[in-house]
């Protein structure tokens, strides 16, 4: 009987310390390849926030003159709207105006 209980304790010790050699390995360095793989995804992300930004512009110099001035109006009001917009319990324990 008493090597059984030095086997379960051995087990034991065993499934105790396992788990701690599988977090060891969380502290690998990333290697060339996948810092080349970051650096691309940045550079996409950079180059498509670019050409949204591009296309937005040459839509709004695609319109005339009056449509320019009521999306800057437009958009003057969204802008203040949300700057001063009401906490989300204000507006739902507050009635409708």
């Amino acid at each position: 009987m008493l090597p059984v209980k030095k086997i379960l304790k051995f087990l034991l010790i065993v499934l105790l310390v396992l788990p701690l050699s599988v977090f060891a390995q969380d502290d690998k360095k990333p290697s060339k390849k996948q810092k080349k793989a970051e650096q691309k995804k940045e550079q996409r992300a950079q180059d498509s926030k670019k050409a949204e930004i591009k296309g937005m512009k040459r839509h709004v110099k695609l319109q005339d003159k009056q449509t320019r001035k009521r999306m800057k109006k437009h958009k003057k009001h969204g802008t203040s709207y949300v700057s001063h917009k009401p906490g989300f319990f204000e507006r739902i324990t507050k009635p409708f105006r």
